[in-house]
C-alpha cells in the first residue's frame, strides 16, 4: 500500500541526524571515505540513494572554490562541515549561492558554529514537516492524500526558495553596494578645449 510504503520512508528519513563539529572525524579522510560517510549520514535525504555526492562533485567544487584544495588528496572537517550543507541544500539553490551564504555565514563566526546550528535547523524544519505528514495520512481515509501531501509541501518548497533567494539577492545586492564606485572617466573629465 504507497500509505504505507510512505510512513515506513518517512520513516528512516526521520531518523537522519546532521553531525555536528565535534562528531566528525578529527583525521583527515581520503575521498571515497569522504563520500562513504556523506552517504551514511545523509543518503537517506534521496530517494534513489545516489546523487549525493560523487568523485566529480567533490572535485568541482574545489576547482569552483565552494571547498579549499584537499592536502594530499585528503580532506578535513571543515571540508566535511561544507560538503554537509552543500548536500542538504543543493537541491534547492544553486552551488555558487550555497557556497556565498556560508562563507558569509562563516565570516561572521565559525565554520564549527555553522555547521551546528545548519544541523540543528535542518533537523527541526525536517522532523517538523514529517510529523505534519504522518498525521495526515494517518487521519485519512482518502487514497489521494500522499499527492496532496506531494503538491502541499511542493508548494512549501517553492514559496521557501523564492523568500530564500530574495534573501540572497539582498545579501548579494548590499554587498555590491559597499563596493566602492568606479567613476566614469569619460563623464567625470572635462570637455576638450576648442583649437
Amino acid at each position: 500500500m504507497d500509505k504505507e510504503r510512505f510512513l515506513n520512508t518517512t520513516a528512516a528519513v526521520s531518523g537522519i541526524h546532521i553531525p555536528r563539529w565535534n562528531e566528525l572525524p578529527e583525521f583527515e579522510l581520503y575521498m571515497d571515505q569522504v563520500i562513504g560517510l556523506a552517504e551514511k549520514n545523509l543518503g537517506a535525504l534521496y530517494i534513489d540513494g545516489k546523487g549525493l555526492l560523487t568523485p566529480s562533485m567533490i572535485n568541482n567544487y574545489v576547482k569552483s572554490g565552494v571547498l579549499p584544495p584537499p592536502k594530499n588528496k585528503k580532506y578535513n572537517r571543515t571540508h566535511l562541515a561544507i560538503l554537509i550543507i552543500v548536500c542538504a541544500m543543493k537541491p534547492v539553490m544553486e552551488i555558487s549561492a550555497v557556497s556565498d551564504i556560508i562563507r558569509q555565514s562563516v565570516a561572521a563566526g565559525s565554520i564549527e558554529a555553522v555547521l551546528d546550528e545548519f544541523a540543528r535547523m535542518y533537523e527541526n524544519e525536517l522532523s517538523s514537516s514529517i510529523k505534519k505528514a504522518k498525521l495526515a495520512v494517518e487521519a485519512s481515509h482518502n487514497d489521494e492524500i500522499l499527492s496532496f501531501i506531494a503538491i502541499e509541501n511542493t508548494l512549501k518548497a517553492s514559496a521557501a526558495r523564492t523568500i530564500a533567494m530574495h534573501a540572497y539577492h539582498s545579501i548579494k545586492t548590499a554587498g555590491d553596494d559597499c563596493a566602492p564606485e568606479k567613476s566614469d572617466k569619460k563623464k567625470d573629465a572635462a570637455p576638450p578645449k576648442k583649437p
